[in-house]
């Protein structure tokens, strides 16, 4: 029988963690319809390289889970995905490769934000991510773990629903030096229990 070992495979912990700590929350908070304490949400955006001439300006998308600490403090583990934009021609030559692609485990803490507020919310946010940096047509594959912080806000439709704006400059260690960028994106949470 075949079974695969998630405890020896690299950097699993910081999923496992964040799947111990979100079931640990679910199973030990309780939702209210005045206080929601869980939430989660979608975003995308544009991802901005910084200091690098092998990349241009790409996408980014992602998904988040938001757990209330205190009444102006979540917890939000996420997973985003991007890829960077091709590199500009060097001296008027093709190089003929496409922009590396970028994959994150993360967590963040945010401070402001109220979930389930009504109303303009901005926040500060800071973590720590593995981030995994891959192209294909180099053959270059790195994952390392990272760090990541910025600012936003959010506007309160409802209880229930808040849209997001955020800005989140990223540092991704690599072999040599670090993949720097700065993703600019949009999304929309959903509270549950809020009525």
């Amino acid at each position: 029988m075949k079974q695969i070992n998630l405890i020896l495979m690299p950097q699993t912990w910081l999923i496992r963690a964040l799947m111990i700590l979100a079931t640990l929350f679910i199973i030990g908070g309780s939702v209210s319809a005045q206080a929601p304490s869980f939430g989660f949400g979608a975003f995308a955006g544009l991802n901005y390289p910084v200091v690098q001439d092998d990349q241009e300006k790409g996408s980014a998308y992602g998904f988040l889970v938001r757990f209330k600490l205190l009444p102006m403090v979540a917890i939000e583990p996420n997973v985003t995905f991007g890829k960077w934009g091709d590199p500009d021609p060097f001296e008027g030559i093709e190089l003929g490769i496409e922009g590396s692609k970028i994959k994150s485990y993360g967590i963040d803490l945010t401070l402001g934000s109220g979930l389930g507020k009504l109303g303009f919310k901005p926040y500060m946010h800071g973590g720590i991510a593995s981030y995994k940096i891959e192209n294909n047509d180099t053959g270059y594959d790195n994952s390392k773990l990272g760090f990541s912080g910025g600012v936003g806000f959010a506007f309160g439709f409802s209880s229930a629903f808040d849209i997001d704006i955020r800005g989140k400059a990223i540092i991704a260690p690599q072999e040599e030096g670090s993949k720097k960028a700065v993703f600019v994106t949009a999304g929309v949470n959903y509270y549950l229990g809020a009525y």
